[in-house]
């Protein structure tokens, strides 16, 4: 906008330059009294003339925004058009000019403080962020300070590195094949089978299937291969009993042959031995291996003897001197016994006794026949 006005001035200096000072032609005009004034001799151009050969003012630039004018600033007399002569082009130039210089001027002090306070802000509020003193943060909690290490004779020496658990190998075969096998009570799959992850030392190893069951024991070494071969069939189980038995498994009976012998699957067995006329009634267990025959010699606890008598006597047991009356629980086998008593003046009495596994009792009375 200042470039602009100084253009416009430039402008109309340059056109006053070409006034003339030569008097303007009269304008016939009547006086207050209708007296026409004289007219003056044309020496210039019409005005209309004039402008039309002066150049076009450039543009004005856009409008301000809304200002307070101030009022116009009064020219000299001497430089003011005569009233009956209309204003020059050079004129209105340096009007509109001054119009728009005027306000720019009066702003000018304005924008340049706006912006100094612009250029202060930009420049100076970083440096005046910087000089604020900031609040202190607030400090860290001070750390316990680190336990001393221990002296190397007060620390207690490292454990030992875990050491591999020594495993073997058993492999297992059976004659049926498919015995379930169980080691250590544990299920592990049937035959043949091969268990690769088994601890060294002693195992109790059982097969078991519907011919029979096997029994072990396997000691397992270190990166080792045990082998277990078992056939799993029938065997004899002979029993031997100072009298007659009866002999059952479960619900099952089983039938001794002119031999005492039973034919049982390999394994082990609960047999129930019974003489009723002896009140003996006991279970045994055997273990049959297969192929083999196994003994079961029946041994029952003894029982007890208590002989009296009418008259002191001496007491023989199947041949074999027990004392004199009176004899109070001796130890006796259960079983059929021959008893022989003699008395001290003479004579004797013989007797077959029972004892069975309850206490036996016997008062002999010589006074009777």
């Amino acid at each position: 906008m200042i470039a602009a006005a100084r253009a416009a001035a430039s402008w109309a200096r340059a056109r006053r330059a070409t006034w003339t000072s030569a008097p303007l032609p009269a304008v016939a005009a009547k006086g207050r009294r209708g007296r026409a004034r004289a007219e003056a001799p044309a020496a210039a151009p019409p005005i209309e003339t004039i402008l039309r050969q002066a150049p076009e003012p450039p543009p004005l630039p856009p409008p301000l925004p809304p200002l307070v004018v101030p009022p116009p600033i009064a020219t000299p007399a001497a430089s003011a058009p005569r009233r009956d002569e209309g204003p020059s082009a050079a004129a209105r130039a340096a009007e509109a000019a001054r119009a728009i210089g005027g306000p720019l001027l009066e702003w000018l002090p304005r924008i340049a403080a706006v912006a100094a306070v612009g250029g202060a802000v930009v420049y100076g509020g970083p440096y005046l962020w910087s000089k604020i003193p900031k609040r202190p943060a607030p400090a860290p909690a001070a750390a316990k300070p680190a336990a001393a290490p221990a002296p190397a004779a007060a620390r207690p020496a490292a454990a030992p590195a875990a050491k591999r658990r020594a495993t073997g190998t058993l492999a297992v075969t059976s004659t049926p094949s498919g015995a379930q096998v169980f080691v250590d009570g544990k299920s592990r799959g049937v035959t043949p089978l091969t268990i690769a992850d088994l601890a060294t030392g002693r195992h109790a190893v059982e097969l078991k299937s519907d011919a029979g069951t096997v029994q072990r024991t396997i000691t397992i070494a270190a990166d080792q291969t045990a082998q277990m071969d078992e056939s799993i069939y029938s065997g004899w189980l002979a029993v031997r009993a100072p009298f007659d038995v009866v002999l059952s498994e479960g619900n099952r009976a089983l039938t001794l042959d002119d031999r005492n012998q039973v034919m049982l699957p390999p394994g082990p067995h609960q047999v129930r031995v019974i003489n009723k006329a002896l009140a003996y009634d006991a279970v045994h267990q055997v273990e049959l291996k297969p192929g083999e025959g196994t003994n079961l010699t029946i041994t029952p606890p003894p029982s007890s003897l208590t002989l009296t008598a009418s008259e002191p006597v001496g007491v023989w047991l199947d041949g074999e001197k027990l004392g004199d009356t009176p004899l109070n629980a001796v130890p006796v086998a259960i079983g059929t016994h021959d008893l022989l008593v003699r008395r001290a003046a003479g004579g004797e009495r013989k007797l077959t006794i029972i004892v069975t596994a309850n206490p036996f009792a016997l008062h002999i009375d010589f006074t009777r026949q």
